[in-house]
């Protein structure tokens, strides 16, 4: 069976990811390779073991225009793909083009929500749905509730998954905790500071810094004494550093769609403190972490504060329940059923 993969073109799928959606693409296309003929549609500097198409893109025009760099490199995708006859698509694109011209072809396509509804992707997954080609999956129960009013669909969930196996780690906790991201006002990293301030506890960040501003003025002030930018690290690295966190603490200021660094962090026995909202209360079970009770820098270092009492067996075992086969299994069997 001939599989296309649409990824978000504006970042490249190759370590050290730019974030949790080009690690989602990263690991799904490892694991897609062994059930389909698969072509990946991406960022043309990419590192993939599949066939890769990509489009040049103008870093300059991107920066000025980025709607309309991405809609051309999206219309370029759709017509090698209607040219390629695939038997069925897996759409990550977060562009509202794949799903319009889904709704006027005959070519399956499985697009996954993963980010909450906004106007352009919202418009486009409601005229769409009404396509018996067009399916939709979300990452959270959370997600796929905040969607259902835009979609004249069934909602799927499936879950975000890693390799638990990769994420073990012989814990060596030391006196600092851990946030990490990329790094911009929506995920919260001075939130994570100030929290970490409150108890005295030194606080590590890593990240890209996909805001200068928000890092300059924000971010870079707040550090002190033994606190530390890490810089962008690669997942071995974050590995290594959670290995000796005593948790990890994420002040998030939106609704998470799922948190794949929450999953990354539990996998390696790290307690978690964050705020209640998103997908955390799907993901982080009880003992695993801590969820404030508010949506303030005190709450958060209270919960923080409770989360270093937590032993690390329950992290563990809530993550155990989001392995990377589970999610690439369901992919697979969705894909195969609407082919």
């Amino acid at each position: 069976m001939k599989l296309a993969v649409i990824a978000h073109p504006r970042f490249p799928i190759r370590s050290p990811y730019a974030g949790g959606l080009e690690a989602f693409i990263g690991s799904i296309v490892c694991k897609y390779q062994s059930a389909f003929e698969l072509t990946l549609y991406a960022h043309p500097d990419s590192e993939v073991d599949c066939e890769l198409v990509g489009f040049d893109m103008c870093r300059d025009d991107y920066g000025r225009f980025p709607d309309i760099v991405e809609n051309d490199f999206m219309l370029k995708v759709m017509t090698d793909i209607e040219k390629r006859k695939f038997d069925v698509i897996h759409n990550n694109s977060l562009n509202p083009i794949p799903l319009l011209w889904a709704s006027k072809n005959s070519i399956p396509l499985l697009t996954t929500l993963h980010t909450p509804p906004y106007s352009k992707l919202k418009s486009a997954a409601g005229l769409a749905s009404y396509s018996p080609f067009v399916h939709f999956t979300a990452v959270s129960q959370s997600l796929a509730e905040a969607w259902k009013p835009f979609v004249n669909d069934r909602i799927s969930v499936t879950y975000n998954g890693i390799d638990l196996d990769k994420w073990k780690v012989d814990k060596k906790p030391q006196d600092f905790v851990f946030t990490y991201g990329r790094i911009l006002p929506s995920k919260g990293i001075d939130i994570a500071i100030r929290a970490a301030h409150r108890l005295n506890i030194p606080i590590k960040i890593a990240g890209p810094v996909a805001n200068e501003k928000y890092m300059s003025e924000e971010v870079l002030p707040l550090l002190k004494g033994n606190d530390e930018y890490l810089g962008h690290l690669d997942h071995r690295q974050i590995k290594s550093t959670l290995a000796t966190s005593n948790a990890a603490v994420f002040g998030t200021r939106w609704d998470e769609p799922f948190g794949l660094a929450t999953l990354e962090t539990m996998a390696t026995g790290t307690p978690v403190a964050s705020f209640n909202r998103g997908a955390f209360a799907e993901i982080v079970k009880e003992g695993a972490g801590v969820l404030a009770a508010g949506n303030n820098v005190k709450s958060l270092a209270e919960a923080l504060d409770a989360s270093l009492l937590l032993s690390g067996t329950a992290a563990t075992e809530s993550a155990s329940n989001f392995p990377l086969s589970k999610m690439c299994d369901s992919y697979s069997s969705i894909l195969s059923r609407i082919a």
